[in-house]
């Protein structure tokens, strides 16, 4: 792991740091630049050896991804979103063309999702991808997982999460939807990571 300081911020929340990878340090997600293995099926067969060997249980287990590895995290939000208690990610979303609210079939966990006004390698807007792949805007698939939350967007709030204005929409079927806009690039910083552990409830 090149970014250690995120597992040691998440070993000091008294949480097992799990490191997945997609092949050739890529994922195949719907849409993405890289077809290829079935990533719905290797996550699931991930998450059931942990529970089978270790006895990771759901309400102990934390969805999390940087960029493109962020995108792997909302793909699996949407498809087995009941696995995990929540779901952490930086600077990466859906690709386009989105999914609609109806094609996730899972219970989305809460979300904390942070992303840079300044990110110039997954933009908050989105942006192509060489001819025929385009990353997805991250206001439009935050709405798309707070639709299939059933979140009441209309009582959102401010709140603060390391120093972050965030958006916090409540009323979800799992618990708030949080997305914090910060004046950051394409990053993960661990002392983000430590205020949204914190905010979904680690150590317990």
């Amino acid at each position: 792991m090149q970014q250690r300081p995120l597992v040691d911020m998440t070993l000091s929340h008294h949480l097992a740091y799990v490191a997945v990878d997609g092949i050739d340090g890529s994922w195949s997600f719907p849409h993405s630049a890289r077809p290829g293995r079935d990533e719905k099926t290797f996550v699931a067969d991930v998450l059931d050896d942990l529970r089978q060997r270790y006895g990771f249980t759901h309400d102990r287990t934390v969805i999390g991804g940087f960029s493109i590895g962020a995108s792997m995290a909302w793909y699996t939000a949407c498809q087995q979103g009941e696995k995990a208690v929540a779901m952490i990610t930086f600077s990466g979303v859906f690709w386009d063309p989105l999914p609609k609210a109806e094609d996730c079939v899972a219970d989305v966990p809460r979300i904390i999702h942070f992303h840079g006004t300044a990110d110039q390698t997954f933009p908050l807007a989105g942006r192509a991808i060489g001819a025929n792949f385009h990353q997805g805007n991250a206001y439009d698939s935050m709405a798309i997982l707070r639709s299939r939350a059933k979140c009441d967007v209309k009582a959102a709030k401010t709140i603060t999460l390391d120093g972050v204005e965030c958006d916090d929409v409540p009323g979800c079927i799992r618990g708030d939807s949080i997305m914090c806009i910060h004046d950051g690039g394409h990053e993960a910083r661990a002392d983000m990571l430590d205020a949204a552990l914190t905010a979904v409830g680690f150590p317990r």
